[in-house]
């Protein structure tokens, strides 16, 4: 399937913004909030069925130094295996907006959120780490809502933790990019103008020079992509059955960890589809990590979409894939 529609999802769009989370009871976003803030009661509890009852099967997260993990199981096993290494560890995510289409089950959430780690090596001090995140919710099918994806960028880390140990180097680009320029949120901006660009021009090959060797997207009608060999694949089919791309993603705020080469992009998006001989228009937001490589380029490693709009045929403007609801086991999830 094309990589244009899977963005598409919905048709009525609620922007929620929060001045804190606990004054938002009467927003439209409000049971996403409620949601993260049951999450975080389990989190603090240590509670694995609580945690669990709130991802979706196919959950992706990247962390605040840019590791990543692949479906529920496998964030549950690392959570786990956090508290059970660090008395100390707990994370706190706070909502600060809430984009959704309630139409078909879908929303966006920014915020910043704040963990502590013990220290390393043992009877150290504590360390702390804060910065931002985004995430997507999508409503199972019994009502509630649950975690599709999350991006974390560390902005901040003090202390002795592993935690605060800078990422890994990313690799050199083995393609053809420009140099970046100005300041980094302003490199970043370039990046994503240089990947619209190469949408439209059908340039599969300048699409896979900005991918990190881990690239992960996760598109709006919640179908997933992982590595740049499935990215290209992906999108070469798309070249060749639809030529160019007519989508345009538009930076709306970049966040820079400077000091760690990590960025965090939010903006918008809009595409233009005919599917069946019917052209729709599916438009939303987006979230985006960049890392800088050693050469100083700024790369994508993951990129997640959130249809908030449909417009034109019907049959370009599909609801995503349902999701079941929680049933925990007989010992847990």
């Amino acid at each position: 399937m094309s990589i244009r529609l899977r963005w598409i999802a919905a048709t009525t769009l609620y922007a929620v913004s929060l001045g804190t989370a606990a004054g938002a009871q009467t927003d439209a976003g409000q049971p996403v909030i409620a949601a993260r803030m049951a999450y975080n009661d389990a989190i603090a509890k240590r509670d694995p069925v609580g945690m669990r009852a709130v991802l979706s099967p196919t959950f992706h997260m990247v962390l605040g130094r840019s590791s990543q993990t692949h479906g529920a199981d496998q964030a549950m096993s690392r959570m786990q295996a956090s508290f059970a290494t660090d008395s100390l560890f707990r994370c706190v995510r706070t909502p600060d907006q809430v984009d959704m289409n309630a139409a078909w089950g879908l929303a966006q959430e920014s915020g910043h959120w704040r963990c502590r780690y013990a220290g390393v090596p043992a009877g150290a001090p504590e360390g702390t780490a804060t910065g931002t995140y985004n995430a997507k919710w999508q409503r199972d099918t019994g009502g509630a809502w649950r975690l599709q994806a999350e991006i974390f960028t560390t902005l901040d880390c003090v202390g002795p933790s592993t935690a605060c140990a800078r990422p890994e180097a990313v690799p050199a680009s083995s393609g053809s990019l420009p140099e970046a320029t100005g300041s980094s949120a302003a490199a970043v901006r370039a990046a994503r103008r240089w990947y619209n660009a190469a949408m439209l021009r059908a340039d599969a090959d300048g699409i896979m020079a900005l991918y990190t060797p881990d690239f992960h997207a996760i598109f709006g009608r919640g179908t997933h992509i992982e590595g740049v060999d499935a990215a290209r694949a992906d999108w070469e089919a798309d070249f060749r059955t639809t030529g160019p791309a007519a989508c345009n993603r538009q930076t709306d705020s970049v966040t820079v960890n400077e000091a760690w080469g990590l960025a965090h992009e939010r903006g918008h998006w809009t595409c233009r589809n005919a599917v069946n001989g019917g052209v729709s228009t599916p438009s939303g937001v987006y979230f985006a990590k960049w890392e800088r490589d050693v050469t100083a380029r700024w790369r994508v490693q993951a990129e997640v979409y959130t249809t908030l709009q449909c417009l034109g045929s019907p049959a370009g403007c599909q609801p995503p894939e349902p999701v079941a609801a929680f049933v925990p086991g007989p010992r847990g999830p």
